[in-house]
């Protein structure tokens, strides 16, 4: 047999696997991790396909197994060689993408003596290299000489390729250990006979008979005897036990569990709405058939997706296959995550970025070896290696968060698609504002749009008397306040007249407000008077902005923090002022005008991880604030029946910027954070401040009508061959030389040209080059081509691009 690796080492752009030799005997199989030779070196490698022939006459042999299962199943190995292709990067990268990073394993040079005996001329680092291998009596890692060596270990690699070439240390190479492994605690496990009263105090002995009878026989970690038996000496009395042979101590695994502490939310199964039950039988029919589907679920907020995606999870679970559900930010939806842990217990894995190595170990090991039905997670969750796999779940499908911003850079969404006709598993993409690009496809035959037009009532335990569950309920009205009328009414204030008094009213009724603003900090501008010079960030193109808590100025693509200054840096004068708002700045202007008002904040600043988050959305879940302003983070997957009235304080934020999606985020995000109102039966309402009131994206999202959005966007694509009609990619040269980029990019550009006429590819444009929106981030200058037209691939696939550069296919954002 002849194997097809990918190894994780670097290699050059037209090299895809190597050719290895499997040894008779080992049981090499698809996706197996293995070791094997790579020049002088041994290298961790992964099995992507078998052959009859190679063109090399002498093939090497795999080493060993790493692991005795598969990594990777045959779709998800399928899959790596689409995204390759399509997304114009290499198949390793798109291969080891897909493993938890701690599995890795790198290529480590060992150094040991030789057998020549060591001259008196050694120079003196050389023969303190040499001393501190001869004491050691073993092979070294140039980081334990280093460690060994101490304030002498300057010009060790030097001193080493010294006493390499004269023959007295040779070189071996090994593989690092994996930074995960399985986690082991000793547990305690009472045994017969009991310890006689006089060899234990008769604490010990109580505790050997909780051991005995409470405990069930059961082995329980040492960490967890105290805890459980009441004894607080319990570490100490079973260290003795054990050495009088009344208890046995066990290493036994532990499984680091991500889910621990979270209370599942039980709701009793609710029968379907009418409109749920026209949308079931199809995709009940594609789960039995077994044979894959796609569907768009376009509902609208409230509507009663997750009940339909919980439907179809218990019918593939029931056939005796498993799901992957998709959601934009694990952190942001605890709800979606306890009802589905209240469906499936025991047996859901946890799947995101913010787990820890050892938790995201164990959770994988799990998903392989078939002990999960079910793996909810962000993007990378796509990547779970279910060996049944049979339903794929993207909530909340338009999200931008499913894009990968580093190689290989994929789009979840698409990658599902394609993993779901790998796998024969059916696909739901679900949202209230589904991207355009994926309405488009599913009107046009390329899947099956479903409808929830209805907001539907939920059990609500707040106000028992409220509707039925399933009940049709109102979507929340929408008023659009102009803010130029307020300015020539006299009204200049953060919160129009309208805003105001629903604030009040709301307030007075004990109900609950979200503002929203999608900018952090007090104000986004600093500027002089005096010269009219903005503040900017040193390292990056764009300005700086300013936050109160902790006061100073902060760059929101570097984070660099710095002082606001009390002279301006380029003329002196005492004129700097600030512009602008955030939402520090809205949540210090509730607290003035709302002196009673519970205020909570949520965004990057005032919750930095997923602890933080979950607690600010438990706080205001239990009532124990009033009003919760917030970014794009409050417009996602929260359920709050308390929540009546929400506020955009300002809907035009990024409507102006030179992007293609501009409407289409603007559009997003507002229909997205109105229905976090009137989720319950108190109902509610949704006040907008806008200087555009006639937008079409802000109009459309006060009538709750995507259909209209829909119109006005696509003749806006239309019209420019921006995607559904047109397919784009984005390339990016960055670098810390202004002059460097710009001649690598026109150079590049030209070399496109070239190739398009050559070729006589007439619906296919190249763009640039030319600066983007941040023309310099994190200190590094950049200039982007932008190539526009039909299958983008065909100028891309097999093109060497030099370090430096940055490939993106379809990408969301071009500024």
């Amino acid at each position: 047999m002849i194997a097809e690796v990918a190894v994780n080492y670097p290699t050059g752009p037209a090299l895809q696997t190597f050719h290895y030799e499997v040894p008779p005997g080992l049981p090499v199989a698809l996706g197996h991790l293995v070791r094997v030779p790579f020049g002088p070196r041994e290298v961790q490698g992964i099995v992507a396909g078998f052959v009859e022939q190679s063109p090399v006459a002498e093939l090497r042999p795999i080493l060993s197994l790493l692991d005795p299962a598969p990594a990777l199943t045959p779709p998800l190995l399928a899959l790596a060689r689409w995204m390759a292709d399509y997304y114009c990067c290499r198949l390793n990268e798109a291969l080891w993408a897909m493993l938890p990073a701690s599995l890795a394993q790198r290529a480590q040079p060992l150094y040991h003596l030789g057998d020549d005996q060591p001259p008196a001329d050694l120079a003196p680092r050389e023969h303190a290299v040499y001393e501190a291998l001869r004491r050691a009596g073993r092979a070294l890692p140039a980081a334990t000489l280093r460690r060994l060596l101490g304030k002498q270990a300057t010009g060790l690699a030097a001193a080493l390729r010294a006493l390499e070439h004269r023959g007295l240390v040779e070189r071996d190479w090994t593989l690092t250990s994996p930074r995960a492994r399985p986690r082991r605690e000793p547990h305690v496990v009472a045994v017969s006979p009991p310890p006689a009263a006089d060899e234990g105090s008769p604490e010990r002995l109580g505790l050997w008979r909780w051991l005995a009878a409470e405990a069930g026989g059961r082995a329980l970690p040492l960490s967890a005897v105290a805890a459980e038996s009441g004894q607080p000496e319990a570490r100490r009395f079973v260290r003795a036990l054990a050495r009088a042979g009344a208890v046995r101590l066990e290493p036994r695994e532990v499984r680091r569990d991500p889910l621990a502490g979270l209370a599942p939310v039980a709701r009793a199964t609710p029968a379907l709405t009418p409109q749920q039950g026209v949308a079931w039988p199809p995709i009940a029919k594609a789960i039995a058939g077994g044979r894959g589907g796609l569907f768009l679920l376009h509902g609208v907020t409230g509507s009663g997706k997750t009940e339909l995606y919980l439907q179809a999870l218990a019918a593939t679970v029931e056939r005796g296959r498993q799901a992957i559900v998709l959601v934009p930010e694990i952190a942001l939806t605890p709800q979606t995550v306890q009802r589905f842990a209240a469906r499936f217990p025991g047996r859901l894995a946890l799947w995101h970025s913010r787990l820890t190595d050892g938790e995201r170990y164990d959770e994988w090991r799990r998903v392989r070896g078939g002990e999960a039905d079910l793996v909810v997670g962000s993007r990378s969750a796509l990547f779970a290696p279910l060996p049944r796999l049979g339903l794929l779940i993207l909530d909340e499908e338009h999200e931008w968060t499913y894009k990968q911003d580093q190689t290989p850079r994929y789009h979840a969404r698409d990658a599902a698609i394609q993993l779901g006709r790998s796998a024969d598993a059916v696909v739901i993409l679900g949202s209230a504002s589904p991207d355009a690009v994926t309405y488009y496809r599913a009107t046009h035959g390329n899947g099956t749009l479903l409808e929830l037009t209805e907001r539907v009532a939920a059990a609500d335990e707040a106000v028992p008397a409220g509707p039925a569950p399933g009940a049709p309920l109102p979507l929340p009205p929408v008023e659009v306040v102009d803010l130029r009328a307020e300015l020539r009414a006299g009204h200049a204030g953060l919160f129009s007249r309208a805003l105001q008094t629903a604030l009040r009213e709301t307030l007075a009724a004990g109900e609950q407000t979200i503002l929203f603003l999608n900018r952090r900090g007090t104000a986004t501008l600093t500027l002089c008077r005096a010269c009219g010079q903005a503040l900017r960030c040193r390292r990056c193109d764009i300005v700086l902005t300013y936050h109160a808590q902790p006061e100073g100025l902060l760059c929101h693509q570097c984070s660099r923090r710095q002082p606001l200054p009390v002279l301006c840096p380029h003329c002196g004068q005492a004129e700097l002022h600030t512009f602008g708002l955030g939402t520090e700045r809205v949540a210090a202007e509730v607290r003035r005008l709302l002196p009673r008002a519970r205020v909570l904040r949520l965004d990057r600043d005032s919750a930095r991880d997923h602890r933080a988050i979950a607690a600010v959305l438990g706080r205001f879940a239990a009532h124990d604030a009033d009003v919760l302003v917030g970014t794009q983070m409050v417009a996602k997957g929260l359920d709050l029946p308390r929540v009546t009235l929400v506020g955009v304080v300002s809907a035009d934020t990024a409507l102006h910027l030179p992007d293609f999606r501009a409407a289409e985020r603007t559009f997003q995000l507002l229909l997205q954070v109105a229905g976090r109102a009137g989720r319950g039966p108190r109902g509610g309402r949704v006040i907008v401040q806008t200087y555009l009131p006639h937008h079409y994206a802000i109009t459309a999202a006060a009538h709750h009508d995507y259909a209209a959005f829909f119109r006005w966007e696509r003749a806006f694509r239309a019209e420019h061959g921006y995607p559904p009609f047109g397919q784009l990619a984005r390339l990016v040269y960055h670098g810390t030389s202004a002059e460097r980029c710009q001649t690598a990019a026109e150079q590049m550009a030209g070399a496109l040209r070239d190739e398009v006429a050559r070729r006589g590819l007439p619906d296919l444009e190249v763009l640039g080059p030319a600066p983007p929106f941040h023309g310099r981030l994190r200190g590094r200058w950049r200039w982007q081509i932008i190539l526009r037209g039909r299958e983008v691939q065909r100028v891309l696939r097999g093109r060497p691009f030099a370090p430096g550069w940055l490939v993106d296919v379809d990408p969301v954002t071009l500024l």
